[in-house]
């Protein structure tokens, strides 16, 4: 019995002794998960706060609408593949032939504005627009397009419906909601007839 209360002790003090030690190694070994914890949330966080369609939650109803409208416009096109009538009267479609129409602008803006310049000049002034940001009037209303078909349709929907044609907070809540799935459909549609993919499509709309 005094032989393993002797033992006993001796692994006590042990441990007392090179308390700090293990200790320190606990905390070595805790810093790699530590910072697998914080990257993971991090990112979590960063992309919840990129994320726009959790700031406007009827974004996802445009969304859904696209999944359903590809699902019927490919049903429908009965395998004749490139039909894009319904794909290109729809707004997004409309709206980036616009804006692709003025890209062409502007490059005979910027064109025009160089030949003012001797041509050995011209490359100069290129690169002090460049420098300095000059951006001229097209090249500003062209920057001023919408980049990304969900927030030319959360656009849209925000002018189509307003707040103060409703009385109530759930009305106007479902009326956002509804012209948003409406809106998505339409271009789901158009892209699920012209028999294009709906990954791609949806990358469409949302890049």
């Amino acid at each position: 019995m005094v032989r393993n209360m002797s033992e006993q002790n001796t692994v006590q003090s042990f441990f007392v002794k090179y308390k700090k030690w293990f200790i320190a190694l606990l905390g070595i070994q805790l810093i790699p998960v530590m910072l697998l914890i914080t990257l993971f949330g991090g990112g979590a966080i960063y992309l919840y706060v990129n994320n726009d369609i959790n700031f406007h939650p009827y974004k996802s109803y445009i969304i859904k609408g696209y999944y359903a409208g590809h699902s019927d416009g490919e049903r429908d096109q009965n395998n004749v593949f490139g039909n894009y009538k319904y794909l290109h009267a729809t707004l997004w479609s409309r709206y980036r032939t616009k804006t692709n129409e003025l890209q062409k602008l502007v490059a005979l803006e910027r064109e025009d504005y160089l030949n003012q310049f001797p041509e050995a000049e011209r490359g100069i002034k290129l690169a002090e627009m460049r420098i300095n940001n000059i951006k001229l009037p097209l090249q500003l209303e062209l920057n001023k397009r919408f980049k990304r078909g969900i927030g030319f349709y959360t656009n849209y929907v925000e002018q189509r419906v307003k707040r103060e044609s409703f009385n109530f907070d759930a009305e106007y809540q479902k009326a956002l909601e509804d012209e948003a799935w409406k809106a998505g459909y339409s271009y789901g549609y158009g892209e699920g007839f012209s028999g294009s993919n709906a990954r791609s499509g949806l990358l469409s709309l949302k890049g």
